[in-house]
């Protein structure tokens, strides 16, 4: 708490450096939730225009933030699904079925079958155990980095990730079988 409350300060100065913090931190856990809230349904593209918009938000809003009623995990969160939300509207809105592109069976390869499978299965682990295997596997954190990010004691997130390679071993042999 003393360490957010810290970076709330610095942000609250302009701190460029808090910022900077605030993007390392925070982005694995905002493509957690991001994801969580659309699935694969937004492209990448928009992924990345909301996790900067998100970071934005907070730049800009850091006076706004009490850290009596919530944290900067939590603005970031309530941030990201709105901004999700906002994606999803603006796309009802404009789009016709007529511009709609279904893939055809060639363009979706086993691998990038297999890759939704593995995220959607990493993504039921739950919080906090999705977020650890988002930093360790896709962003290539420090355990001990991400200990202090999550709050959570380092040698539960070396457990964490052990057990839940080994739900994702299980989940898909399980998947092999039935295919």
């Amino acid at each position: 708490m003393a360490d957010e409350a810290r970076l709330l300060k610095q942000l609250k100065n302009k701190n460029d450096k808090a910022i900077e913090s605030a993007i390392e931190l925070y982005t694995p856990y905002v493509s957690t939730v991001l994801y969580n809230i659309a699935g694969a349904s937004l492209m990448r593209e928009d992924i990345e225009e909301i996790i900067s918009d998100v970071f934005i938000s907070l730049w800009q809003n850091a006076d706004k933030i009490d850290l009596q009623k919530g944290t900067i995990r939590s603005y970031i969160a309530a941030t990201a699904r709105n901004y999700a939300l906002k994606r999803f509207m603006q796309r009802k809105e404009y789009t016709s079925i007529d511009d709609i592109e279904l893939p055809d069976e060639k363009s979706i390869t086993e691998d990038t079958v297999m890759y939704d499978f593995l995220w959607k299965a990493v993504m039921e682990l739950g919080e906090p155990d999705n977020e650890i295997f988002v930093r360790y596997y896709r962003y290539g954190e420090k355990l001990r980095d991400i200990a202090v990010a999550t709050g959570v004691n380092l040698s539960t997130v070396k457990t964490k990730l052990s057990r839940g390679r080994q739900r994702l071993k299980k989940i898909l042999s399980e998947t092999e079988e039935v295919l």
